[in-house]
């Protein structure tokens, strides 16, 4: 008796639109829509591109111009590795209803720069959730991302790995920016920042609802002073990960995804107690390859 295979045609709309969904935006793109006319049709369905994930690298970017087209204005939570600027300016002609967005991988996007961040923040007024990974911002980029996004719950915000243990700079530009212009922070996440005690006082002052804060790698933060202690304790932070806790390896959504990057504690440890340049540069104290590592 020969074997009988369910219809995929006769699946319910809303089932299919789930499976299309898993499929992800470029698969669906490139092969799914042309299963058949009734997939196709579904593909066609602005509810199906609210959520636009591109989580591998990706030089097809027509194809995700394409998805974001689709969405006709719906788009709501995007995910790009590797942004490039067209992409970031159909973004935000397309996205003024977008509520996250996540730009990965920001370093190897030569033509992404702070004016079109600027331009692109201006555009979507309801965004609640912002993820720059390995972006250099400017502290009037920060400021306008603030002052143009109001509702901004979520920032995320990772300095280029190579700037994480070079020459401890202090530099509170981002910090002050953040609490001026960001006061309905719930979470923020600065890794390897140069931020002092000095900035994250005034982001604690800035921000009164900020329920977690992220510090890991930030090596200029004294968290056990006693004026510190006190800021943080009255804010009432529920989570706060601080600057010298583990990063692991696999951390692939902390850090640039296409690199492998290791700091273990005792790294860390002995970088800090360090007052002698050549123990800074000491290679010995890596667990790691020295290729990891940039000191500049």
């Amino acid at each position: 008796m020969a074997a009988v295979f369910p219809n995929w045609v006769d699946l319910p709309k809303e089932v299919t639109t789930k499976i299309l969904r898993k499929v992800g935006a470029v698969d669906v793109l490139k092969s799914a829509q042309f299963v058949c006319t009734h997939w196709y049709s579904i593909s066609l369905d602005p509810l199906l591109w609210r959520t636009i994930h591109v989580t591998h690298k990706s030089n097809n970017f027509d194809v995700i111009t394409t998805a974001i087209s689709r969405s006709c204005g719906q788009l709501e939570d995007i995910t790009i590795v590797y942004p490039i600027e067209s992409l970031l300016h159909h973004i935000a002609n397309s996205g003024s209803n977008l509520r996250h967005l996540r730009l990965q991988c920001c370093s190897r996007s030569l033509s992404i720069s702070n004016h079109e961040l600027k331009e692109c923040a201006k555009k979507l007024p309801l965004l609640e959730g912002l993820d720059l990974s390995n972006a250099g911002l400017s502290k009037d980029c920060v400021e306008t991302i603030g002052q143009s996004c109001p509702l901004l719950k979520d920032l995320k915000f990772i300095k280029k790995r190579k700037y994480i243990i070079k020459g401890f700079i202090e530099c509170d530009d981002d910090a002050f920016a953040i609490a001026k212009t960001m006061q309905n922070l719930r979470h923020l996440t600065l890794l390897g920042n140069w931020i002092t005690n000095a900035g994250l006082l005034s982001i604690l002052n800035g921000c009164p609802h900020l329920e977690s804060l992220d510090l890991r790698g930030c090596l200029n933060l004294n968290l056990q002073d006693t004026s510190l202690k006190k800021a943080c304790a009255a804010a009432q932070i529920k989570q706060l990960r601080p600057p010298h806790e583990y990063l692991a390896e696999s951390s692939d959504d902390e850090f640039d995804i296409s690199d492998s990057f290791t700091i273990n504690s005792f790294l860390l440890d002995a970088i800090v107690q360090a007052h002698d340049l050549d123990l800074r540069n000491s290679f010995d104290l890596m667990e790691s390859d020295p290729s990891d590592f940039f000191f500049e």
